[in-house]
């Protein structure tokens, strides 16, 4: 780890357990920063981001700390090798700063009268720092954190403001504050049969409502900033697009069974098991770890060619052919506390893929088979991990040729799901996939939904 030393401005290398004590900031990048090699060449003030390196150094110094951790200068961005080391463990350098600055360039604090303390609380919330990726762990991971506007005036602490950032970031209290009061959300108030499950570790599905309005520069860095806050690693590969979020999602799966990282939505017709970016988040704020209904199903496992998702709970909607799928994540509203669930939707018989993934719907009607304290075969749904919309339109040709031969007019159709089959591709382009399912012979209306929902085998491929 790299310091600066915030009376003499040079730097020195720590290494594990020889760490000083430090301070780091946190702000927005502008186009002018002074970087760890215009240091080195002697020309940090010819950059206007140096007059922000020289006011933190001076503040640091003035509440008696020796070292800081500045991102602009810290880091050698040409050594591809130092940037994944610094990336990979940026949230635990913000955790163990002793406090962390947070410089605001566009808000001019004011308080002297109301209506000024009034026009400066509007520039407070309607700050670009808010809006960044790289601030979100910024906020979370530091103890201490100090907002400071452009002058280096005071505005407050994360303790203070704690109810304002709140509201400004759609983050609970009780997430920015651990330690601070426990408190029921408000869907939890308005969900009848909820009594109050507050937890302690927010569901992977709300950490990712959190960066769902934040942008970075880099596509790949609405990942990367997002590796600290889930406690995950991985290599960087800038070029890699929306392949990033992909990849971080599978680290998450490798280390977590929660549910949640499945309750996301879009405007896909049919889709991925997984998201393909976190504005898919959104609406996930209040989704827990946890529902009311326990499945007791296996651990799911990735494999080469996807997600194997063995499943207890299950009905079949009879009227849209469609299979639901109980995860054991939950969330609150209006109708109450209840099961997250989900919607696929067979392809030529051999493939499921999710459907309906325009709200996050919940455990209400329908009959539900397989209970865990109940007969019955726990199986397995293997579910794709392409989320590019580019790549599932590159795998449509081949779906098209595999349709022509697999699905004849005169084929019979089995009155039970389908066994997996290690020949099928599946894709989810929409204009594909509704050509799909107006040329499939259909399901016979006569077998019974309770044999449909008995033995349910599902593979799904993208690769």
């Amino acid at each position: 780890m790299r310091l600066l030393n915030t009376a003499t401005l040079e730097f020195r290398e720590f290494f594990d357990h020889h760490v000083p004590s430090y301070a780091i900031l946190s702000h927005r990048w502008g186009p002018d920063e002074a970087t760890l090699q215009d240091f080195e060449r002697g020309e940090k003030q010819n950059h206007g981001g140096f007059a922000k390196i020289r006011g933190c150094c001076q503040l640091a110094l003035e509440h008696g700390h020796v070292w800081v951790w500045i991102d602009t200068c810290c880091i050698d961005k040409k050594s591809s090798a130092e940037l994944t080391e610094a990336i990979n463990s940026m949230y635990q350098w913000y955790r163990s700063a002793q406090i962390c600055y947070v410089y605001m360039a566009d808000v001019l604090w004011e308080d002297d009268e109301a209506e000024t303390l009034q026009t400066s609380i509007k520039r407070f919330r309607a700050s670009s720092w808010y809006t960044r990726g790289w601030t979100l762990q910024e906020l979370l991971a530091p103890r201490h954190v100090e907002f400071y506007d452009q002058r280096w005036q005071l505005i407050g602490d994360k303790q203070s403001l704690a109810e304002e950032v709140s509201k400004i970031t759609e983050i609970d209290v009780d997430y920015l504050l651990p330690r601070g009061a426990q408190r029921s959300h408000e869907p939890c108030i308005q969900a009848w049969n909820c009594r109050g499950h507050h937890e302690l570790e927010p569901s992977v599905a709300t950490k990712m409502s959190w960066a769902a309005k934040r942008k970075t520069t880099r596509i790949e860095d609405m990942a990367y900033c997002l590796l600290g806050i889930f406690g995950v690693n991985m290599p960087l590969l800038y070029g890699e697009g929306e392949k990033a979020f992909s990849r971080l999602q599978d680290e998450i799966i490798k280390q977590s069974n929660d549910d949640s990282i499945f309750a996301w939505t879009g405007k896909l017709v049919w889709g991925s098991i997984l998201a393909s970016r976190p504005i898919n988040f959104k609406h996930a704020r209040y989704i827990c770890r946890r529902g009311p209904v326990k499945t007791h199903r296996k651990p799911y496992a990735i494999t080469n060619q996807g997600l194997d998702l063995p499943i207890t709970w299950r009905a079949w909607d009879s009227e849209r052919e469609e299979l639901r799928v109980m995860l054991d994540c939950g969330t609150c509203g209006p109708q109450g506390f209840n099961n997250i669930v989900l919607n696929f939707e067979s392809l030529s018989g051999h493939s499921w893929f999710r459907v309906n993934t325009s709200e996050i719907q919940t455990m209400e009607q329908y009959t539900w088979y397989n209970p865990p304290d109940q007969p019955g075969p726990i199986t397995v749904m293997r579910t794709p991990f392409t989320t590019s919309e580019e790549e599932v339109q590159t795998k449509a040709g081949e779906m098209r040729k595999r349709i022509m031969v697999e699905t004849k007019p005169n084929d019979e159709q089995p009155s039970d799901f389908p066994a997996a089959s290690s020949s099928t591709i599946a894709v989810h382009s929409q204009s594909h996939l509704n050509q799909t399912r107006n040329s499939r012979p259909s399901r016979s209306s006569t077998t019974p939904s309770s044999c449909r929902s008995t033995s349910i085998s599902a593979l799904l491929r993208l690769r």
